[in-house]
């Protein structure tokens, strides 16, 4: 999921844990899909909900109308994501399915739908958001609906359960719930409820308008599921209800929070388990609500637990909140079959303190888990053991991962021959689904518990919408797996589809088919690192690390990406084959992507297509040189040939933007050795680049390095020599940083050294020469050396020999100094620094050692631009040992003036000393000496 930024002035990113999810979403014209044929024997959910095995996505019993796709009445809006995210942060847009939702905040303003289902609707679940309260901790409201524009009900929404905040601090946290820190996330919530009175029968309208009487101040709709459930199951024979136990059903709405008045059932449905173990009967879950209060769970081993229909039966969680009491899940699992009931928890965040526990950790051989609904829990399942089976099932809005199959829950140490099929996913605050294969944990006493790695394990037709965090399905270690005709859609902020593994302790990832798959607007900006939708190798989840080797990914189709398509990090044996790629928000295929370094690796890359490339990006860039791609009779268009950036060369005499580097990508337009995505909304190519703090703005070059190069074409109007001065940012001196090269390699400049400016958006200026020819042609900025960021190339015609600044970056020494103002500042290249002497201690002194005995004949001496003008009563003099010093210029009183740049020019016979010093005994302006650069400039 994230990767750690190279080195250099960009703050390590934290590790991020296991976790997406992707958006699954209904075109807006399209009609929703319908329920299969019923199966024999089938629970009440497979029967509407299996799917076929070459369908694309989950096959569900109900339909999924987005907001979009309808009509927006009254003067509500369509508010929609129209760029790729600039931040690392999430928007409401960003978190909704298809990245787009209808916002009403006015009275009588709403979004309509036809019924195009061809069945009665009787059941509906809301996708909406509504607005925090000011201090936090939500609150409750209420939007109508209507039938053929005849009020139907009012609908219960709430804001407890969502509304976290990531500013002063809290980046990648749910813990927070205090809107002053700014920066929310987790938008979205979902809502159900039987229709009140006769179903909306096939071709009626239905709508959600705000009304008077709905007091929030917004309602953000994303979606509605719509479907028509079948009756409630009967208590099958053989089976024991848990109201024989004492277990009492309470049908008051939760809407986000517990009902206080409840009964706990915990002790009642545990003592029927037990009944049920004993005589070897089912569990039976009957029509209601039947809490489970406090910190402790359930645990079975070897039963069914059956519910009336996850329309009907409802298991909640109620856990006092805030809670310092470790959480198992709800319901602890061997070798268990459980289906047809729905989960839910009071959890208001992802934590601990927040009351989230998992929903149900499960182990064992050949369980199964079929037409089980989850809803604000930590996790929907969280299982291991061999053969069981996950199916048929809906997770929306869940704290982290939705279904994560692995080999250590209940402290078992195997995950093989597992299946995920036909389930829907829905708004996770991690992986939507996970194939987790951990090699080893470690222990308290230092020692270490190993797992053998996963084997088998199956993920097909399901679909993943929308996660708030984490990847829509993400392939974590081991081997023999097949993930296979899923739809990812819509991740907030990772990649959509990830083959790896995870973290330090986690499986190699030894084998796995990824086929037949289609990835929606995915790949995110977590940490600002610009991450793409579908992803083969280690480092994507923070850790460059492990083997990933012989992955074929083939037939699967990558859409409206929101950067790269399709990217590799290290890894060996890659089949990428008859993949399609439309729409890439950056390239198509990505070698070493930004942040996902390849430093080695291999792939066979052949029939891909890509379609639908922006302007500036590529159908397939390779940014390592250790990587072997091997391409064949793939279908895309020819690299784009070198040019001007913006089709036109830049003139000479005239400014280089630094940014504006040849088009024609790595290799021919530039050279780098990786990439990390800034400011891509400029360059879509991943090079990396700064938003600029110098005068005029824009963009810097920055993350310098030597054997970095990049090409700029120009128009030289005139064949001759050029002064060339370099707009340069370092926080040290950079001796022999760069130089400029013709397109033959011909050094133009020599070694250029760069002063300190003192930081990296602290710019001064570099100057050197170059002759060069008239008309057009191609110059090559050289990176000899890093440390420095460089925002622009200005070229003046000159006439005069090339004089050098031979105090640049030189040490310097003084008579002394007050605060922070040492003497050090007069050669750093930054006329905003200065050295200032003690106060009222006339005569005071600077000097400059240039290393050895030079010929100069002009000193230079500034102020900070912005000062007001002044006089300064000064000598200068210099030494060929430091100790003995000559006169140059004679003591008079030298004026600085802002209107012309708060510079003095002291010229003076040619002189060859080695040390330069500047005397000062008095100053109109201040009563120290005051010098900001100090310039010695050659005979």
């Amino acid at each position: 999921m994230l990767t750690i930024p190279r080195p250099r002035r960009l703050a390590a990113a934290a590790v991020a844990a296991v976790g997406a999810l992707c958006v699954s979403v209904l075109p807006a014209a399209a009609t929703p899909r319908q329920a299969p044929p019923a199966k024999a024997a089938a629970s009440a959910a497979s029967t509407a909900v299996a799917a076929a095995s070459t369908a694309l996505g989950a096959t569900t019993p109900f339909s999924v109308y987005e907001a979009e796709g309808g009509t927006p009445g009254g003067g509500a809006a369509v508010r929609a994501l129209t760029s790729a995210p600039t931040t690392q942060y999430s928007s409401a847009a960003l978190e909704a399915s298809g990245h787009s939702y209808v916002h009403l905040d006015g009275t009588g303003q709403s979004v309509q739908w036809t019924n195009t289902t061809g069945q009665p609707i009787s059941f509906l679940n809301v996708r909406a958001s509504i607005p925090d309260s000011a201090s936090g901790g939500g609150i409750t409201g209420t939007l109508d609906l209507y039938v053929d524009g005849v009020f139907r009900q009012a609908l219960n929404l709430n804001s407890k359960q969502s509304w976290v905040y990531e500013g002063n601090g809290n980046y990648n946290t749910s813990d927070d719930q205090t809107p002053a820190d700014g920066d929310p996330r987790v938008f979205w919530d979902e809502s159900h409820t039987f229709v009140t009175g006769s179903p909306i029968p096939a071709g009626a309208t239905f709508s959600l308008r705000k009304d008077s009487d709905n007091s929030a101040s917004f309602y953000d709709v994303d979606s509605v599921d719509v479907e028509n459930p079948p009756a409630p199951r009967t208590q099958p024979a053989d089976s024991i209800s848990i109201t024989s136990c004492g277990a009492v059903a309470d049908n008051t709405p939760t809407n986000g929070a517990a009902d206080s008045q409840s009964v706990d059932s915990r002790a009642a449905i545990q003592n029927c388990i037990d009944q049920a173990e004993q005589q070897g009967k089912t569990l039976w879950i009957p029509q209601g609500t039947f809490y489970v209060k406090g910190t402790a769970g359930l645990d079975a081993q070897g039963i069914t637990i059956a519910g009336a229909g996850l329309w009907y039966s409802t298991v909640y969680r109620d856990v006092p909140v805030p809670n310092s009491t470790p959480l198992a899940a709800l319901f602890d699992l061997t070798s268990c079959t459980v289906r047809d009931f729905h989960i839910d928890a009071n959890a208001v965040s992802r934590s601990t303190i927040g009351g989230d526990g998992g929903a149900m950790d499960t182990t064992g051989t050949d369980w199964s888990a079929d037409g089980i609904w989850t809803q604000h829990t930590m996790s929907g399942f969280w299982a291991s053991g061999t053969g069981g089976t996950v199916e048929n099932s809906r997770l929306t809005s869940i704290w982290a991962d939705g279904i994560n199959v692995n080999n250590v829950s209940l402290n078992a140490d195997t995950g093989n021959n597992l299946t995920v099929t036909n389930n829907f996913v829905r708004g996770t605050g991690d992986d939507a689904i996970a194939i987790n294969s951990v090699a080893y944990n470690p222990n308290s006493d230092g020692s270490q518990t190993h797992y053998n790695p996963m084997t088998d394990v199956t993920v097909s037709n399901n679909t993943s919408i929308a996660p708030w965090g984490g990847k829509g399905i993400g392939i974590y270690g081991g081997s023999g797996h097949q993930v296979r005709n899923n739809y990812i859609s819509d991740t907030a902020r990772y990649i959509g589809l990830g083959a790896g593994r995870f973290g330090v302790n986690g499986s190699d990832l030894l084998s796995a088919t990824v086929t037949g798959n289609t990835v929606v607007r995915s790949g995110g900006n977590a940490y600002s690192q610009g991450q793409p939708a579908l992803h083969i190798g280690n480092g994507g989840d923070g850790q460059n690390t492990g083997t990933v080797d012989k992955v074929t990914v083939t037939g699967n189709t990558v859409t409206d990406s929101l950067y790269d398509g399709i990217a590799f990090s290290t890894s060996t044996n890659t089949l990428l084959q008859d993949n399609t790629v439309n729409a890439p928000g950056r390239n198509g295929i990505a070698i070493s992507p930004p942040f996902y370094p390849a430093p080695t690796g291999s792939a066979t890359i052949t029939g891909n297509t890509v379609t639908g490339l922006g302007s500036g990006t590529s159908a397939f860039v390779n940014n390592s040189t250790g990587f072997t791609a091997t391409l064949s009779d793939n279908h895309w268009p020819p690299p784009a040939p070198e040019g001007p950036y913006g089709g036109t060369p830049a003139a000479v005499p005239g400014t280089v933007q630094a940014e504006n580097y040849d088009t024609g990508g790595q290799g021919v337009g530039y050279n780098v050795t990786s990439v990390n995505g800034n400011a891509n909304s400029y360059r879509a190519d991943g090079v990396d680049l700064d938003n600029t703090s110098d005068t005029g703005g824009g963009y810097n070059l920055g993350w310098t390095g030597a054997g970095q190069w990049f090409h700029y074409t120009v128009d030289v109007a005139a064949a001759g020599t050029y002064t060339l001065d370099l707009r340069i940012a370092a926080p040290s001196a950079v001796p022999g940083a760069l130089h400029l090269s013709d397109a033959s390699g011909t050094n133009l400049t020599g070694a250029v050294d760069l002063p300190a400016t003192g930081d990296w958006q602290t710019w001064g200026t570099a100057t050197a020469h170059v002759t060069l020819p008239a008309g057009r042609q191609i110059l090559a900025l050289d990176q000899d050396s890093g440390g420095w960021n460089i925002n622009s190339l200005g070229f003046t015609a000159s006439s005069d020999t090339p004089a050098t600044n031979l105090a640049a970056g030189r040490p310097t020494t003084e008579s002394s100094h007050t605060d922070v103002y040492a003497s050090s500042n007069v050669t750093d290249g930054n006329q905003g620094s200065y050295w200032e002497s003690a106060n009222n201690a006339f005569p005071q002194w600077v000097q400059v050692d240039l290393g050895s005995a030079r010929s100069a004949a002009r000193a230079v001496l500034q102020l900070p631009a912005t000062w007001g003008a002044r006089s300064q009563t000064l000598s200068l003099s210099g030494s060929t040992d430091g100790t003995t010093f000559t006169t140059l210029k004679s003591s008079a009183a030298q004026t600085f003036d802002p209107g012309t740049k708060n510079t003095v020019t002291l010229t003076f016979p040619a002189a060859l000393r080695r040390y330069y010093r500047v005397t000062i005994a008095a100053n109109t302006g201040w009563p120290a000496g005051q010098v900001s650069e100090f310039q010695v400039w050659t005979a």
